[in-house]
């Protein structure tokens, strides 16, 4: 039977002003049909749900996270743990996202292929979960950062390392081209340009997707140069690095938990944590805004920090965007971002019934969809019941 929602209004992630007195027509797994309450066009049988004088949005989607992961616990903590405790966590951290009304994800890489697992078990409702995209195993050079990726020189090794993640099911490929601000070594780069551009080559030869974990410097300009479809972080990114991520269209996926969030800068942190972290948040709070508003394709993602992924669309906002600028970033740019614009990101007819509903007006402050009321994936109602 169909289900017929109405809410107070409805923002569907296009960046059009929201909908008063809006309805949303679910027929099994698709949304039917949208529009004002008392236009809109219902079967005779239809089961009605009321969400009062609530918010309707478009299921919201971390475009950058790792479920073995946990809020602030960084890779020397999490990928030595047993791998059963790894596999609870991802399970644990799945059920928070979909709580906070995230009903997609994508995990650019894990060490191992258990994300796959995780989203099977997703797939077959034995777990609740949001969708998961996930690129398996990261790809590092052995002497790089990255300690959720694989050590691996040369370019048949690269090439095979590949090969194997997409035979498992990957999504899409990430491989760490730089160092990060936690070491201050965030514009150091790690593989040659022709292991570079033989990662590009090797993923778009079958038609995937290839990510970069890059701050800045030659190694962020290399992967562009070769292709590259996303950039995650870009901290350190240049004015060149902007006009030139635009002129090969490639997307940035900003990160801005990790660095500006009031956790990561606490006393305590070594001095070369400081002295990277501050310069990559001063470089950002200067180029961002602007980078941002130049045409550039980008996306949010929370890296890790589970229940906390509205903290991106709050800094967007006082980066100068406007309340539905932002919500657009973590829905209709996050889908096109992860390909799957046609299925997800907006409230449209046809798309997938990925719905979401807060109380209050998130246009007036954005912080409000930290209190989600409703949650739908894929036209199944999750139970919201304390755990």
């Amino acid at each position: 039977m169909a289900t017929l929602i109405t809410g107070g209004r409805l923002i569907d992630g296009t960046g059009r002003l929201p909908l008063r007195d809006a309805a949303v027509l679910v027929d099994g797994d698709r949304i039917a049909a949208v529009g004002p309450a008392d236009q809109i066009g219902v079967p005779a049988e239809v089961e009605r749900l009321d969400l009062g004088a609530a918010t309707l949005l478009p299921g919201l989607i971390d475009a950058h996270t790792h479920l073995m992961m946990g809020f602030g616990e960084g890779t020397e903590e999490s990928y030595p743990q047993p791998e059963l405790y790894q596999m609870l966590k991802c399970v644990h951290h799945a059920r928070i996202d979909i709580r906070c009304g995230l009903t997609t994800v994508r995990n650019p890489c894990e060490r191992s292929f258990r994300p796959a697992a995780v989203r099977h078990a997703i797939e077959q409702g034995l777990i609740p979960g949001p969708r998961i995209v996930t690129g398996m195993r990261g790809i590092r050079a052995t002497h790089g950062w990255g300690q959720n990726a694989y050590g691996v020189d040369a370019v048949d090794a690269i090439r095979r390392m590949i090969r194997e993640n997409i035979a498992a099911g990957a999504d899409l490929v990430k491989i760490y081209a730089t160092g990060e601000n936690f070491r201050n070594t965030a514009t150091r780069a790690y593989f040659t340009r022709a292991e570079i551009e033989a990662c590009a080559d090797e993923a778009h030869r079958v038609g995937v997707p290839i990510t970069a974990h890059a701050h800045g410097g030659p190694g962020l300009r290399d992967c562009v140069e070769a292709g590259f479809d996303a950039i995650e972080h870009g901290t350190c990114i240049s004015e060149d690095d902007v006009e030139l991520m635009l002129q090969r269209g490639t997307t940035l996926v900003a990160t801005f938990n990790p660095y500006l969030h009031p956790t990561t800068l606490v006393p305590g942190r070594p001095p070369e944590w400081v002295a990277g972290v501050t310069a990559a948040n001063d470089n950002m709070r200067r180029l961002f805004p602007q980078a941002l508003r130049s045409g550039l394709k980008f996306t949010v993602g929370s890296d890790s920090r589970h229940g906390e992924f509205v903290f991106e669309l709050e800094t967007l906002v006082e980066l100068g965007f406007s309340p539905l600028e932002a919500i657009s970033a973590a829905t209709k740019q996050a889908a096109e971002a992860l390909r799957l614009a046609d299925r997800l990101g907006t409230v449209e007819p046809g798309k997938l019934a990925d719905l979401i509903a807060v109380p209050a007006d998130p246009t007036e402050n954005v912080s409000c969809l930290r209190d989600v009321c409703f949650v739908m994936k894929g036209g199944e109602r999750l139970d919201l019941s304390p755990l």
